[in-house]
Formats: structure tokens, C-alpha cells, sequence
């Protein structure tokens, strides 16, 4: 039996970020969609499908052995990166579709793995400034970064590399970079601009509702969003 389906706009940039290579650890994979693809599309020889839950992962696998896959694509049930060693030799991580807060605790849980990884391709679903973070303190560089709209709702897709980040020295500037993209503001990205636009409106409208003397965090939201916009 094949397996059929149409990989979203977000996971679909996140496969196409990923660098031809041997062994693609997958992590947090649900139904094993972007694992799949991978393979059929022959970017990697080998994936290492990883999932917390049990529920998906079944799913998953049952997807993988419709693909005729099973030889190609092993699934492993665990916590972030707790079952991948580095005697897998995976050449790229892939994690998608989490938090940014829990992304930057699994690959320090899994330093080791990481650090031996030519690639990490990273979807935050938010607190993207601590993911970008990480990396600069981990010899990691952005060398790209792309941004879709996908079902109404914004995603980064960072594509990170080993070497050393210099930032700017202005606090203010890597703030925003941080958390925006310093990649995606270069490159005038029209994706980035129309998120910040509409999160501007937003803060904006919910700012007339707050009593006066009130929301000095979103004041401090929209003066950040404004100067990413300077930017462009």
C-alpha cells in the first residue's frame, strides 16, 4: 500500500532547508510526513524518525512501512535527542514544530550529537530568539533563514551551520535581530514585513483597550516592532 499526502507550506520549506546528505535525525516527527519525503525525494539515505509520543509515532510508522520505507527510515520513541548517539553519525538534525524554549533544551541535552551535526534545520513555534541564541553560543552561524505563512499563521525555518557569529555591537540591534531574524531583515524577506505589520496593528488596537498608566510590556512590544520595520 502507498502512502499518500501534501506536506503543508511550513513543513515543506522545512524539507527543502535540508542539505543532501547520509542520516537525518527527525525529531519530533509526528507522522513521519517530512521523514517520508526525504527520503522519496532523495535528500537523505537514511533517517532517524524520533517522537515522544507513542500515539504518533505508531502512525508514523505505519506510514513509513506504506511508503516502503521500513529499511530506510527507523523510528525511535524518546525524548528529544535521549536516543540518538553519535554512533548513529547523523549529518543533519531536523526539529520542527515546538517551542523555542524546548527546542534550546533538547539540543543541550544532546550537545554531543549536536556538536558532530554538519547541519540543523530549526522550526520554533515561538520564543525564536532563544533558538538563535543558542546557536551563536554553541559555534553555530544562520546561514539562511526563510519564513512562510502557512494557514493564516507566521513560521521561521532556520538553516544553521558550524562557525563563529559576530553580531553587532549595538544591544539594541541584536535584540532585534535576535528575535526577528537579522537574516530575513538583510534580505528585505516581504514574508517577515507583512508579520510585522500586522503584529504592529495588533499590539496597537490591544494597546487602546489597556487602562492608562498600563501594558509598559506591549509599549516596549511595539517600539521593538517599529524599529525592526526601520530596518526595511
Amino acid at each position: 500500500m502507498s502512502v499518500s499526502f501534501i506536506l503543508s507550506e511550513r513543513l515543506k520549506t522545512v524539507k527543502n532547508a535540508v542539505d543532501k546528505c547520509n542520516c537525518v535525525a527527525d525529531i519530533g516527527c509526528d507522522h513521519g510526513y517530512v521523514s517520508i519525503s526525504l527520503l522519496k525525494d532523495g535528500v537523505a539515505s537514511k533517517v532517524i524518525a524520533c517522537d515522544v509520543n507513542e500515539g504518533p509515532l505508531k502512525a508514523a510508522k505505519e506510514n513509513i512501512s506504506n511508503a516502503g520505507l521500513s529499511d530506510c527510515i527507523e523510528t525511535r520513541l524518546g525524548d528529544g535527542l535521549h536516543k540518538i548517539t553519535t554512533d548513529d553519525k547523523v549529518d543533519v538534525l531536523v526539529i520542527a514544530g515546538m517551542g523555542g524554549r524546548l527546542m534550546a533544551r533538547i539540543l543541550d541535552e544532546g550537545l554531543e550529537v549536536v556538536s558532530n551535526c554538519s547541519q540543523l534545520v530549526l522550526q520554533p513555534q515561538s520564543e525564536n530568539f532563544l533558538v538563535r541564541q543558542w546557536l551563536y553560543e554553541h559555534d553555530f552561524i544562520i546561514e539562511r533563514e526563510f519564513m512562510v505563512e502557512d494557514m493564516g499563521k507566521f513560521y521561521w525555518i532556520i538553516d544553521a551551520k558550524k562557525g563563529t557569529y559576530v553580531g553587532p555591537s549595538e544591544e539594541d540591534l541584536k535584540m532585534i535581530y535576535d528575535e526577528f531574524s537579522e537574516y530575513l531583515l538583510n534580505q528585505k524577506n516581504q514574508v517577515l514585513k507583512k508579520y510585522l505589520d500586522n503584529q504592529l496593528l495588533l499590539c496597537n488596537q490591544y494597546l487602546k483597550g489597556i487602562e492608562e498608566g498600563k501594558g509598559d510590556n506591549l509599549k516596549a512590544t511595539i517600539e521593538k516592532l517599529k524599529k525592526a520595520l526601520e530596518l526595511y
